[in-house]
């Protein structure tokens, strides 16, 4: 089944707040075997830093934060969907909904550290490995995959 009507909205109430970090810290810490996740960790509010969940239907399904590094360029972090949803699209819909925030950012390139059991989703989004930061990966994202996409004006 393919869940169409979603849109990417804004973390801004404490209820979105709540929601944005229990998806986060479910899927890619717990469910991965991490522990130490940090709900008031600095990146999540710096001004430039932009978090998002996804919404269908009355309900958050999935989330990312887009980071603006104001030069052009983006960074596609933290994506997660609830494990309920996956399987119907909305992966590719986070992503679209993620590219039209970023070009209206005056974004033109977004970079990911992505997880290797991630980096065939990225590759089917017209992804393509790039190492951007070697900096990067260090910690939890030590084993993941560099890459880039150029988004069309």
């Amino acid at each position: 089944m393919t869940e169409t009507s979603c849109r990417l909205d804004p973390v801004t109430s404490p209820s979105d707040w709540r929601r944005y970090h229990t998806l986060r810290r479910d899927n890619l810490w717990t469910a991965r075997g991490r522990t130490g996740y940090d709900e008031n960790h600095p990146d999540d509010r710096r001004a430039n830093h932009h978090p998002l969940l996804l919404i269908s239907g009355n309900e958050s399904v999935g989330v990312v934060r887009l980071d603006d590094r104001r030069d052009g360029t983006g960074i596609v972090r933290l994506v997660a969907i609830a494990p309920d949803r996956r399987g119907r699209g909305l992966g590719r819909s986070l992503g679209a909904e993620v590219e039209a925030k970023a070009r209206g950012l005056g974004i033109h390139t977004l970079f990911v550290n992505a997880a290797q059991d991630a980096v065939g989703f990225y590759e089917a989004m017209d992804w393509e490995r790039f190492g951007w930061d070697a900096a990067e990966l260090v910690g939890d994202a030590a084993d993941c995959v560099q890459m880039r996409k150029l988004l069309p004006r």
